[in-house]
């Protein structure tokens, strides 16, 4: 963009960049820490200050003993479930055992009357006895549990309904308070945003455009980082509607400029053809030519098969003269011959910025 500058107004035009840069910078620090250590104006809100203790307190001394009761008759029946899967387990294996044993003894034609025999059931049997005695008193904890459950059901559905209001207080609150938020923050950043649209209608193109680009470029980080996170929601339309709105805004104008830059490149063709090089700015017309683009309607110059491009097929702009002086063929928009140095016609000079 800046390669038709000299290199000194290179320089300067780098350093008026980062002057606005850094001016942004710390604008944006600034801006952050006054956010940061605004008074608090509101308490936030708690879970704990919308529960009705005074109604909650009583139910929960009846509940409370009951629960924990159930807790440990829990903790009982995980004890005795563990008890009777190695019960099982251990009955499995003898049975598997002693089924393999009584298999190998028949062989030998043993009677099943045999002392050793008759031990071997006896203990089976005991084990059989001990898994039902423990799925017993595993089913007795539950029906325990059952009847401490349904003694304090009507507690514990008043518990629940008081816990749901203030579930539902606290997400207001939450609500109320996300919008003093972000009032807050908007009576802080709507001014600057205000303030930087105002500065780029006006002053964009300025003298001081280098603090005036930095404002604007913090009153952006300030809309975007420190207002849009903490838009209220509203189930999503604000936050989709102000998209909405500013996409359609967005749009508008850049079809309105599109309208407005065709009609001015309109009425610049129809312009005499001094007029039109005197309002083409000098480092425009090298850069464009540069690129082997005409410098006002914009297009691309075709070749021309033995023939020497001097117009602007598209448009008619001239944009190659000869030197009066020496003859030599060059820029039209040179001021001075750099072969001889003549001056060009005076016409011809374009607005140099």
């Amino acid at each position: 963009m800046y390669k038709s500058l000299r290199r000194p107004e290179r320089l300067f035009r780098f350093g008026q960049w980062l002057v606005a840069l850094l001016f942004a910078y710390f604008l944006v620090q600034v801006g952050a820490h006054l956010i940061a250590d605004l008074p608090s104006i509101y308490a936030p809100p708690k879970y704990e200050d919308f529960v009705d203790q005074k109604a909650l307190e009583p139910l929960e001394q009846v509940v409370q003993p009951a629960q924990e009761q159930m807790r440990g008759q829990q903790r009982d029946s995980e004890v005795l479930r563990t008890q009777l899967h190695e019960l099982e387990y251990r009955y499995q294996q003898d049975k598997e055992n002693f089924d393999n044993w009584r298999a190998a003894r028949s062989s030998t034609e043993q009677s099943d009357q045999n002392p050793e025999v008759l031990a071997k059931v006896r203990v089976l049997e005991q084990q059989l006895q001990q898994q039902q005695q423990l799925q017993a008193q595993i089913y007795a904890l539950q029906q325990e549990r059952r009847q401490l459950a349904q003694s304090i059901a009507p507690q514990s559905e008043a518990i629940r309904q008081l816990h749901q209001q203030a579930q539902q207080q606290y997400q207001e609150a939450i609500y109320q308070a996300s919008l003093k938020a972000f009032g807050v923050r908007l009576v802080f950043v709507g001014p600057l945003l205000l303030l930087a649209i105002w500065l780029f209608r006006r002053h964009r193109n300025g003298q001081n455009w280098p603090f005036v680009w930095g404002f604007i470029f913090f009153a952006l980080f300030a809309f975007f980082f420190e207002l849009v996170p903490y838009l209220p929601s509203f189930g999503g339309y604000v936050r989709y509607g102000v998209g909405a709105v500013l996409t359609f805004l967005g749009g508008r104008a850049l079809i309105r400029s599109l309208q407005e830059y065709l009609e001015r490149k309109r009425h610049e063709q129809q312009a005499p053809q001094e007029e039109r090089q005197q309002e083409i700015r000098y480092e425009q017309a090298l850069t464009a030519i540069g690129r082997n683009q005409c410098p006002s309607c914009e297009r691309t110059l075709l070749a021309v098969e033995g023939a020497q491009v001097n117009y602007c097929m598209h448009c008619g702009l001239k944009l190659y003269d000869q030197c009066p002086k020496c003859g030599l063929r060059h820029n039209a928009f040179f001021p001075f011959c750099p072969a001889c140095g003549a001056a060009s016609d005076s016409q011809n000079k374009p607005a140099q910025v």
